[in-house]
């Protein structure tokens, strides 16, 4: 009886030290949601996502946005945000990322996107890079609609 309490306890503490980290050297990101799905001239466009970094040094993300004619990129655009510009402190190992724009409208605070000339579908990706050059996955949002004015 002991001998099997043993055995089983000896499983569990090598399948315990045998479980993966979920924090590994090149930073991961994922896209939680990007809201409003329809996007009138003055809203905030919110693209919200988490991260981890098993060193803690992510220091910049590249947020990549592209406008779409069908099937076809008709335009593509990328911006550079420093981790504290996204509300990140340095040397945090995992966290919430918040990405907002305002559409067509100068507003303080917010980068301004232009305003499209007809309805447009768009889609926002983003890719974190750290202190060391490591790159992340490219993860792009779900297609929202730019409505013209």
């Amino acid at each position: 009886m002991k001998l099997s309490l043993m055995l089983c306890g000896l499983c569990l503490v090598t399948l315990l030290a045998c479980q993966k980290d979920k924090f590994t050297t090149t930073p991961q990101v994922s896209l939680k949601s990007i809201t409003p799905s329809s996007v009138v001239i003055g809203d905030i466009i919110r693209v919200k996502g988490t991260f981890t970094d098993k060193e803690g040094d992510v220091d910049s993300a590249y947020i990549i946005y592209k406008w779409y004619n069908g099937a076809n990129i008709v335009k593509n655009d990328t911006f550079r945000y420093y981790l504290p510009a996204l509300g990140v402190p340095a040397a945090t190992k995992d966290g919430d990322i918040l990405v907002e724009f305002s559409y067509g409208r100068f507003q303080t605070g917010y980068v301004q996107l232009s305003s499209v000339s007809k309805d447009t579908t768009s889609t926002f990706g983003i890719m974190l890079v750290d202190h060391q050059k490591n790159k992340s996955e490219y993860k792009e949002s779900k297609q929202i609609r730019l409505l013209k004015p």
